[in-house]
C-alpha cells in the first residue's frame, strides 16, 4: 500500500508542474492518508494544496490549485487495470527522464492519446500531455526497444551447474570419455508484458560453450546425463590424455601447465541471444545485447598404467 501512496504522490506532484510558474511560487502541502476498511478492505489516499499570491477581488490571496487523489481497493490486490489520468506540461523535467520511477521504468504512449509510466509491480499513471505554448499535444513516443530493455532486465538468466560422469569426487580417467552436463539446463526463457496498446515479448535463446581445462572446448548444447548404450547426438563427452590429480600442478613435469591445484577447471559458459517482437500501437521486432552466465568445477583426472609382471619359469 505505501507503494501506491507513492504513485499517487507523484502523480499529484507531476500535475503540479503543469501549472502557470506565477501559481507554484509559495506554498505547497502534501497530504496522505490510509484507513482499514474491513479485513479485506482499505482506502488510501493523497492530495496536494498548492498557494499563490494571485489576490483575489478584496485584495487577498486565494489558493491558486487545488488537487487530490483517492481510491479503495479490496486486498490483497492493489493493482488496477486503469491509471488516474492527469494533465501534464511537455517541458515538465520528470517527461524527459528515462526512467521516471527508478531503474526498470519507462515511459510509453497507449492507444487513447495518454502518456503514461511504467512501474515494475504497480499499476499505470497516464496523463494528458500538452505543449505549454499551444499546438499539438507532445509527449514521447512509443519505444518498443526500450520497453524491452527494460524487460530484459528482469529475466533471470541461470546456468545451472555441472554435472559429470563419472563423477567429480572420484575422477575421470586417463584414455575414457568423461561427461558433462548442466542441471537443470538452461531453456529458451520468455517474458511478456502487456501495456495499453502495446505488447511486448522478449525471449532469451541460450548456447553453451563448454572448456575443459586441458585446452580443448566445445559449442553446443547443455549436454545429457550419462546413460548406457550409444551415446545421444547431443552429449557432451571429452576425452583427456593427461591426467590432472590435486598436487601435480607444479610438481609432475608431465602435466599440463593448465592443470590446477584441485585438477582441470571445466567451465560452461552460457551465451544468451535476447530478441523481442512487439504489437499494437507501434509493431516491431529486433535484438538486444546479449547476456553470458557461467558456471565451473574443478575435475580431477587420473591415469591407468600397465607393467609387465615377471613370473618364475619353469
Amino acid at each position: 500500500m505505501s507503494r501506491r501512496v507513492s504513485l499517487l504522490l507523484v502523480s499529484l506532484w507531476l500535475a503540479t508542474l503543469s501549472l502557470p510558474a506565477a501559481s507554484r511560487a509559495d506554498s505547497i502541502k502534501i497530504g496522505v492518508y490510509s484507513q482499514k476498511e474491513s479485513s479485506s478492505r482499505a482506502a488510501v489516499g493523497a492530495s496536494i494544496s498548492v498557494r499563490g499570491r494571485r489576490p483575489g477581488r478584496n485584495g487577498t490571496n486565494r489558493p491558486s490549485a487545488h488537487a487530490s487523489s483517492g481510491e479503495r481497493t479490496s486486498a490483497p490486490s492493489l493493482a488496477s487495470d486503469e491509471g488516474p489520468v492527469a494533465t501534464l506540461s511537455s517541458s515538465s523535467p520528470p517527461l524527459h527522464n528515462p526512467h521516471p520511477l527508478g531503474p526498470n521504468s519507462f515511459w510509453y504512449s497507449d492507444g487513447s492519446g495518454h502518456t503514461c509510466v511504467y512501474g515494475p509491480s504497480s499499476s499505470a499513471l497516464c496523463y494528458t500531455v500538452t505543449n505549454p505554448r499551444g499546438g499539438t499535444p507532445a509527449g514521447p513516443a512509443v519505444s518498443p526497444a526500450a520497453i524491452a530493455a527494460a524487460l530484459a532486465a528482469r529475466l533471470e538468466l541461470a546456468p545451472g551447474r555441472i554435472e559429470a560422469s563419472p563423477g567429480a569426487a572420484r575422477g575421470g580417467l586417463t584414455g575414457a570419455d568423461a561427461w558433462f552436463w548442466l542441471a537443470p539446463a538452461p531453456r529458451r526463457e520468455v517474458l511478456s508484458i502487456s501495456l495499453r496498446g502495446e505488447s511486448v515479448s522478449v525471449s532469451a535463446e541460450p548456447s553453451v560453450e563448454w572448456r575443459f581445462g586441458d585446452g580443448a572446448s566445445l559449442v553446443g548444447g547443455p549436454g545429457r546425463p550419462y546413460a548406457p548404450g550409444p551415446p545421444p547426438a547431443d552429449a557432451v563427452r571429452h576425452l583427456y590424455e593427461t591426467r590432472c590429480l590435486p598436487g601435480d600442478a607444479g610438481r609432475n613435469p608431465y602435466v599440463l601447465a593448465s592443470c590446477g591445484s584441485g585438477g582441470y577447471a571445466v567451465e560452461a559458459s552460457v551465451h544468451w541471444s535476447i530478441s523481442f517482437v512487439a504489437s499494437g500501437v507501434v509493431s516491431g521486432s529486433g535484438s538486444l545485447p546479449a547476456r553470458t552466465t557461467s558456471t565451473g568445477i574443478s575435475y580431477r583426472v587420473s591415469e591407468a598404467r600397465g607393467f609387465l609382471v615377471g613370473g618364475a619359469t619353469r
